[in-house]
């Protein structure tokens, strides 16, 4: 999730609030994992460390930026085997699943628990649209994150990221078609996000920290200075949402600059989409979260009729 910080040229990225801002990453690599070359040099958005290590793991030699102190050296420990530790993000939710909660027996630690332990999407979709996307959910998910909604309010104020609109019926289907295609039983992302809680014996890859490299700046800046196709694969996550048009073009011209002829660049987005390839690899991404996901190739990076990295802004 992007860092908040003051606006750079259209973009919050310069001086970022110094503090954790999520302590687990809400990317499924597995998107990453398709997509990269063996052995590719990728730079990856600093995050909670989880992206990192998977991809480092893999074999990839990665580069680690971001210019929140706090969030990088927490992202170091925890590539290196250390404990998660909650973060802005994870006490944005546990706000919203506390009021759920109260208002709604459906939504009990128990009942969430032993909905979580089904193994088949077919009957965890159905629960889901029976018992916990209930009238509570719906009107507590409208009431907190419409324009004047306690979370957005903090969301902004935290990320720098401005919900959409109708963000609280667009996560609904979200988690339900990720039901569909992902059971509850082995996805870590519904246990954090519906339970808060991580799926038991769910473990990082623990790697070597020095391995990896880590950038201290911001995205834009760093991107500029680098010598033409010093990367092979650039993955971000929301960092378009909420931007203005010339941050985003200026991120994209030195976004290719940056990488080798049809290395990819992906991009996550909380807003909806109509290239239908990004739409099809956001419901993939079993976080439930994203609405789109881009892969631009920088090899086709002239062509009109190739998506590529687009301003995604709060009415989108």
């Amino acid at each position: 999730m992007l860092m908040r910080g003051t606006r750079r040229r259209g973009r919050s990225s310069a001086n970022p609030r110094q503090r954790l801002l999520h302590g687990w990453d809400w990317s499924d690599p597995g998107i990453e994992l398709e997509e990269l070359a063996p052995a590719s040099r990728v730079l990856v958005s600093g995050g909670a460390g989880e992206m990192i290590a998977v991809l480092a793991d893999a074999g990839h030699r990665v580069t680690v930026i971001g210019s929140n102190r706090n969030q990088l050296e927490y992202a170091r420990r925890r590539v290196a085997g250390g404990a998660f530790e909650p973060g802005a993000a994870e006490r944005l939710f546990d706000l919203g699943r506390g009021m759920i909660r109260a208002a709604s027996p459906a939504w009990s630690r128990r009942r969430v628990r032993q909905f979580l332990q089904e193994n088949d999407p077919i009957r965890a979709s159905q629960a889901w649209k029976d018992r916990l996307d209930n009238r509570t959910l719906a009107s507590i998910l409208k009431t907190m994150l419409g324009p004047a909604g306690a979370l957005s309010a903090l969301v902004l104020r935290d990320f720098s990221t401005p919900i959409p609109p109708h963000f609280d019926e667009a996560i609904r289907g979200r988690i339900a078609r990720a039901l569909r295609k992902h059971a509850p039983r082995d996805n870590p992302y519904a246990w954090r996000l519906l339970l808060g809680e991580e799926l038991p014996g769910h473990r990082l890859p623990r790697v070597d920290a020095d391995a990896i490299g880590w950038v201290d700046a911001p995205l834009l800046d760093h991107l500029e200075r680098v010598e033409p196709g010093t990367y092979d694969a650039i993955t971000l996550s929301n960092v378009i949402d909420g931007a203005d048009e010339r941050w985003v073009r200026d991120l994209r011209k030195a976004a290719v600059r940056a990488v080798v002829p049809g290395g990819p660049i992906i991009a996550r987005s909380f807003a909806t989409t109509m290239d239908d390839d990004a739409a099809k690899r956001a419901r993939r991404d079993r976080a439930m979260l994203w609405g789109s996901i881009v892969v631009h190739r920088s090899d086709v990076a002239e062509r009109p009729d190739t998506p590529g990295l687009q301003v995604h802004s709060p009415s989108a």
